[in-house]
């Protein structure tokens, strides 16, 4: 049999957030939550982590009545903030939720999202964080192309350099700067200084829209 799924107080599921685990009257495990909305439901773990129960029913409820959109490509994206930062069965839960990411309270209601974002111009814009250590809040999210917000991303995992676009070279035994225009990578040179190698990035991102600089 596979390992019972570990699951904590405080743990959220969408609009949920796990109170205590109950008593199992059969074969499956039911646990009491608190909605967003103040409520107190029980649910199945399976409908927990299969997305199949999000709230109370104040979420479908509110899909249905309000806005209005709950098909629409906006709130489609609204929704995947919210999994994904608070989800922890979510695919990108551990790039978002699981290191501290967070969507300000207001923003776990759809029309509360959209009346500081607003609407996109385009149903095609990505919803992006202008600083990717903080949070989905007011202040720090736009809708932008898809293009600049790959040019927004955060620095990978495995990143030896403390700036963007520079790494160690260790057959060189130096600083190496690339940076990646239009699909392609493009090799900025070989650098004994670090802050030279970023400072060759800045150079060829100020040309480009969207991209984030070593040194505004």
């Amino acid at each position: 049999m596979p390992p019972a799924i570990s699951i904590k107080e405080g743990q959220r599921f969408g609009r949920l957030t796990i109170v205590e685990e109950l008593d199992r009257p059969d074969r499956y495990r039911r646990f009491r939550c608190e909605c967003d909305c103040g409520r107190i439901t029980d649910a199945r773990l399976d409908h927990l982590t299969g997305g199949k129960i999000l709230s109370c029913g104040c979420y479908a409820q509110q899909r249905r009545t309000k806005h209005g959109m709950w098909k629409s490509s906006v709130y489609k994206r609204w929704n995947q903030m919210l999994q994904r930062c608070n989800n922890s069965n979510d695919k990108q839960f551990h790039s978002y939720g699981g290191r501290g990411i967070k969507v300000a309270e207001r923003w776990h209601k759809f029309e509360n999202f959209i009346a500081d974002v607003g609407m996109p111009s385009n149903p095609r814009l990505e919803l992006d964080r202008i600083d990717n250590n903080h949070g989905y809040e007011p202040g720090n999210v736009r809708w932008t192309t898809e293009v600049v917000q790959v040019r927004n991303q955060r620095k990978r995992a495995n990143c030896t350099s403390r700036y963007r676009g520079v790494c160690w070279n260790s057959k060189q035994h130096k600083w190496q700067a690339e940076i990646k225009v239009a699909g392609r990578r493009r090799f900025l040179g070989h650098f004994d200084a670090e802050d030279d190698a970023a400072r060759a990035y800045d150079s060829i991102a100020r040309l480009h829209q969207g991209f984030t600089l070593n040194f505004p």
